[in-house]
């Protein structure tokens, strides 16, 4: 009896021992997660700084329920992107207009379920083809303005060198701007030239996923030869594009493309958008 009340003694202990080192290294995970994103954010340029946290808003998912409030988000994003030199046809812009098309096509979801339902009332079903029509329309003109601003912004800075980057963008940053005086301006500069880097690679696939877009607008337009087209289109700019591949099956009455189980648990479509 007295061995067994030591082994209880002897197992509260290693496990109390366990919980307090699962403890220690939780608090040093959120502690060195409080710095890494501290210093992400103190790196960032002070000008756009806000349109950054906007979108860190937006990202919540607000393009579903909250219409309204998700275009009013990007719209001031949009604002300080275009105030800012250096920013105004930068990738981040073509990642707004992405956005703004991608609300609209998502509003559009409950009015095609509706179209779909047989509506008796033929006047009921007319106003909502108007609708959907109408949203299309205004996703179209998002899309394409996103698909001209990622092309050029990639003719003018997608094949350029880390010295050349420097050279590219020095103009629109400068020291002496009052913009500056709390940052560390070196740390905001690098940041940027980091963050061109990693976008001449990402804005290629950016550029897939509105051409992706561009796709499903043509098909419900009942343009399926110019849908064909961006859904071969978004998989030669980007050959992970499933979104891009499924539809184009679709179209073709071709079977679903089949996955990995990796691909299946982490899907690439997501872009990250920063």
């Amino acid at each position: 009896m007295e061995i067994m009340k030591i082994q209880s003694f002897s197992l509260r202990k290693t496990t109390l021992k366990v919980l307090i080192g699962c403890l220690i290294v939780v608090v040093l995970i959120f502690i060195g997660s409080f710095i890494y994103y501290s210093n992400l954010n103190s790196a960032e340029d002070p000008r756009v700084v806000e349109a950054k946290n906007l979108q860190l808003i937006y990202d919540k998912g607000l393009e579903g329920d909250e219409t309204q409030k998700a275009l009013d988000l990007l719209d001031q994003m949009l604002a300080i992107y275009k105030g800012n030199p250096g920013y105004g046809d930068s990738y981040e812009v073509g990642v707004i207009y992405n956005n703004q098309a991608t609300v609209y096509l998502v509003h559009l979801i409950p009015d095609l379920l509706l179209l779909q339902e047989n509506l008796k009332d033929n006047k009921e079903k007319e106003i909502n083809m108007e609708k959907i029509l109408k949203n299309l329309d205004t996703a179209q003109e998002f899309t394409l303005q996103s698909i001209g601003v990622y092309e050029s912004w990639l003719k003018e800075m997608g094949n350029l060198t880390e010295t050349e980057i420097r050279e590219k963008i020095t103009p629109f940053f400068d020291p002496e701007d009052s913009a500056f005086k709390e940052s560390d301006f070196k740390m905001v500069f690098e940041k940027r030239v980091e963050d061109i880097k990693i976008s001449q690679f990402e804005t290629k696939r950016r550029l897939s996923v509105s051409l992706t877009n561009l796709g499903v607008i043509n098909r419900y337009k009942g343009n399926l030869q110019e849908s064909k087209e961006n859904y071969q289109r978004a998989i030669e700019l980007w050959d992970r594009n499933y979104t891009a591949k499924d539809n184009l099956n679709m179209l073709m009455n071709l079977p679903k493309e089949k996955r990995s189980m990796l691909d299946r648990f982490f899907p690439p479509e997501r872009v990250k958008d920063k």
